[in-house]
């Protein structure tokens, strides 16, 4: 059994409330109605830790049917994946239709082309429900 809330229960009432009417006329989505929540919260129990509140909303979440854990996704190394950028992945990909391995420039002219074919590429990988992992940026050498 978990311990009790610090959040009062009308406060608690109120997150609820704005939760699912942010979700259901406001048509806000889940991360957006979660962080209107935890703000009400703070706002009217100011005392409290942002923690006790992220606690209260990821519980009202979990009661709503609407919380879905974040996800960690590691590569073979055990490495840290995020999902990249849309247009990062559009600019290697234009990169890599204009430039050999070596970094040398194909004969070919078309860096406007490129530019579009990686948007169109990155625009059907979208709607096709595809999502390109990342690795973390190495620390910067000193």
């Amino acid at each position: 059994m978990s311990e009790p809330s610090p959040v009062s229960p009308d406060v608690l009432r109120r997150m609820r409330e704005v939760i699912s009417t942010a979700i259901a006329t406001r048509s806000m989505t889940v991360l957006e109605a979660a962080a209107e929540a935890r703000g009400l919260g703070r706002g009217l129990q100011p005392a409290l830790p942002a923690e006790a509140f992220a606690r209260a909303v990821t519980d009202l979440l979990r009661e709503l049917g609407c919380y879905q854990a974040p996800q960690v996704v590691e590569d073979a190394a055990g490495a840290a994946l995020s999902p990249a950028d849309p247009a990062e992945v559009a600019d290697s990909l234009a990169y890599a239709m204009r430039f050999d391995e070596r970094g040398k420039a194909r004969r070919t002219g078309v860096e406007y082309a490129s530019q579009l074919a990686a948007a169109q590429l990155v625009r059907q990988l979208t709607a096709s429900g595809y999502v390109v992992m990342r690795r973390r940026p190495p620390p910067a050498l000193r």
